[in-house]
């Protein structure tokens, strides 16, 4: 077995041509060792295929039993082709303090975290560390809940509502890029809410032109989103919605077209004062049938 210490200054990887490692914010939970497949498999196909994980020391799991899951980690790592390093971080103010210490801030940096296995009233990512990576908006991140353990990390159908706002399109490009050496499915969706009173005063005119309207912005999106990602192969579908229930359309979509992923932008504002047990967004981690992918990019 390795025996593995605390990090000294500065990233270990040597960074080549702008291009960095993968990092993982790892917290030693079997939640955790879920999402190390997602991040090895992201890693096995970047051009440096390097992975950093970034482990913050504390009392939850520490000796044996966390060596042995770093062991693990490099173990399948080291299967996909992936060269992977392991610092212990010491806590500075928290955890997230720790991590923030050895991330280096810019676009080429992405962080995969995660969230909390069985949310209950708290929800599922408010009060984490990964909802603060996600605030802080100085790289990208994308933030896992997997339901489906058994897919090892890789996502063959993903689906991926979006918004209507061109930040948004620039993130899910980073997003996608990560998955999509893995996928043979790709679906977009746009959702177009309205208040109860408004959806049931809708004529098939009125409903009719809203569709048109929201199936050319998925058209654009889509070649906005695809264009230089090599998607060949992948079966690449839209469609557009109205409802009155923007979570409940994604939810019931995500089942229907038997989705391995679902892939959402965080809130372009703070997310501090937006994750409550009711928020449509936590309603999805919280409900998915798949697993869920909450990404940010910077602004």
């Amino acid at each position: 077995m390795h025996s593995y210490v605390l990090a000294d200054t500065g990233p270990q990887f040597r960074i080549l041509d702008g291009i960095m490692p993968i990092y993982l914010a790892y917290d030693g939970s079997v939640n955790g060792d879920w999402i190390a497949h997602y991040a090895v498999n992201f890693a096995a196909y970047r051009p440096q295929r390097c992975l950093q994980v970034l482990h913050v020391e504390t009392t939850n799991i520490s000796g044996s039993a966390l060596a042995a899951k770093f062991d693990y980690i490099k173990q399948i790592a080291e299967h996909a082709g992936v060269n992977a390093k392991i610092e212990i971080c010491p806590m500075r103010h928290g955890a997230f303090g720790g991590l923030i210490d050895r991330l280096p801030k810019g676009r080429d940096t992405k962080v995969i975290c995660g969230v909390r296995a069985q949310g209950g009233r708290r929800g599922v990512l408010a009060g984490t560390v990964s909802e603060q990576l996600l605030n802080d908006q100085k790289f990208n991140v994308v933030a896992i809940r997997v339901v489906q353990p058994g897919l090892l990390g890789v996502a063959r159908r993903l689906l991926m509502p979006m918004a209507g706002h061109r930040p948004g399109v620039q993130s899910a490009r980073t997003l996608l890029e990560l998955v999509a050496p893995s996928l043979t499915e790709l679906r977009l969706l746009h959702v177009i809410e309205l208040s109860k009173r408004k959806l049931h005063a809708l004529d098939a005119t009125k409903a009719g032109a809203l569709r048109y309207q929201a199936q050319a912005y998925l058209e654009k999106v889509e070649r906005d989103l695809t264009g230089g990602i090599d998607l060949d192969g992948v079966h690449i579908d839209s469609d557009a919605r109205i409802s009155d229930d923007w979570s409940r359309e994604i939810l019931i979509d995500a089942g229907h077209a038997r989705a391995d992923m679902l892939a959402l932008e965080a809130p372009r504002t703070s997310l501090l004062d937006r994750f409550r047990y009711s928020d449509p967004l936590e309603v999805i981690l919280r409900d998915t049938p798949c697993d869920v992918a909450i990404y940010r990019g910077l602004p």
